[in-house]
């Protein structure tokens, strides 16, 4: 089969046409544009050097009067929130108290911590939550949650038998109680301290573990590392390591942590409490 010259010129488009989808500027089209003006001079059998002429005028022709045109429409770019963007209207935690004067303030946001300032210039205390309002750079401005939102009723209460049995957990502006049966474990992660419970339910706590592990009872709770404490209930299997650490296994699913060590040193200790009950 014999290659007459307006082949080429087809195959040429096709080629151009075919890298406009991997190099998406419009210069290849253009030029396949050309490749098409030429075409047509070809099967016209017009000189070769008349086909180039329609070359260049049809690349100049489709980078100038069609480029703009699908530059505005074919490859308009939609517009995407980026992650700092997509901060305003999130809900974060005060890890340090917010106070304008003072140059202090840092909320955590999904593990990220923020430099953040007041939008009214109040002092917003540590454990509060609080609403993204606008971000500059990396400093983010927020407003206290309970004044958007507030709550009809200011505490809930849960009645047990013994006030030292139940631990109290803030939600906004509410407090209500766990009691001590009910929770799982306790871990820390980015300066948060979390509770989990047997329920498979999670809750942020305003206090440090080292805070809780001295008001939690010694007999239900054990600080297994400077991440957990555990009770009893929540661990499944105790397998030794070569370098004398547990390592322990957590009976827990929803995406939980489910695996820790116990150091060596707090090893012996570890399984008399388990001996405990």
């Amino acid at each position: 089969m014999e290659f007459d010259v307006w082949h080429l010129w087809v195959l040429a488009a096709i080629v151009f046409f075919i890298l406009e989808i991997f190099i998406p500027s419009f210069l290849m089209a253009s030029i396949g544009i050309g490749c098409i003006f030429a075409f047509f001079g070809a099967v016209f059998n017009a000189p070769v050097a008349l086909q180039i002429i329609l070359f260049i005028i049809g690349t100049v022709a489709g980078f100038v009067g069609v480029k703009p045109l699908m530059m505005k429409y074919a490859y308009r770019k939609k517009v995407i929130k980026t992650n700092a963007g997509g901060l305003v209207g999130r809900i974060g935690k005060v890890i340090e108290e917010i106070d304008e004067l003072k140059n202090t303030g840092c909320v955590a946001i999904d593990g990220d911590q923020w430099k953040s300032i007041p939008v009214s210039g109040e002092v917003i205390s540590v454990g509060e939550k609080v609403r993204v309002i606008s971000i500059d750079s990396i400093v983010i401005t927020v407003e206290l949650l309970e004044k958007s939102h507030p709550q009809k009723d200011p505490e809930v209460e849960i009645p047990l038998k013994k006030e030292s049995e139940r631990l109290a957990l803030k939600v906004g502006n509410k407090t209500f109680y766990i009691g001590f049966d009910d929770i799982a474990f306790l871990y820390s992660a980015n300066k948060i301290t979390y509770v989990v419970t047997t329920a498979g339910k999670q809750y942020i706590h305003d206090k440090s573990l080292d805070s809780l592990n001295e008001f939690l009872p010694d007999e239900m709770f054990y600080r297994a590392n400077r991440q957990f404490i555990l009770t009893r209930n929540v661990i499944s299997e105790i397998k030794p390591e070569n370098n004398g650490k547990l390592r322990v296994s957590l009976n827990v699913s929803n995406g939980f942590p489910n695996r820790i060590s116990v150091s060596r040193l707090k090893a012996a200790a570890f399984r008399e409490w388990l001996k405990e009950e």
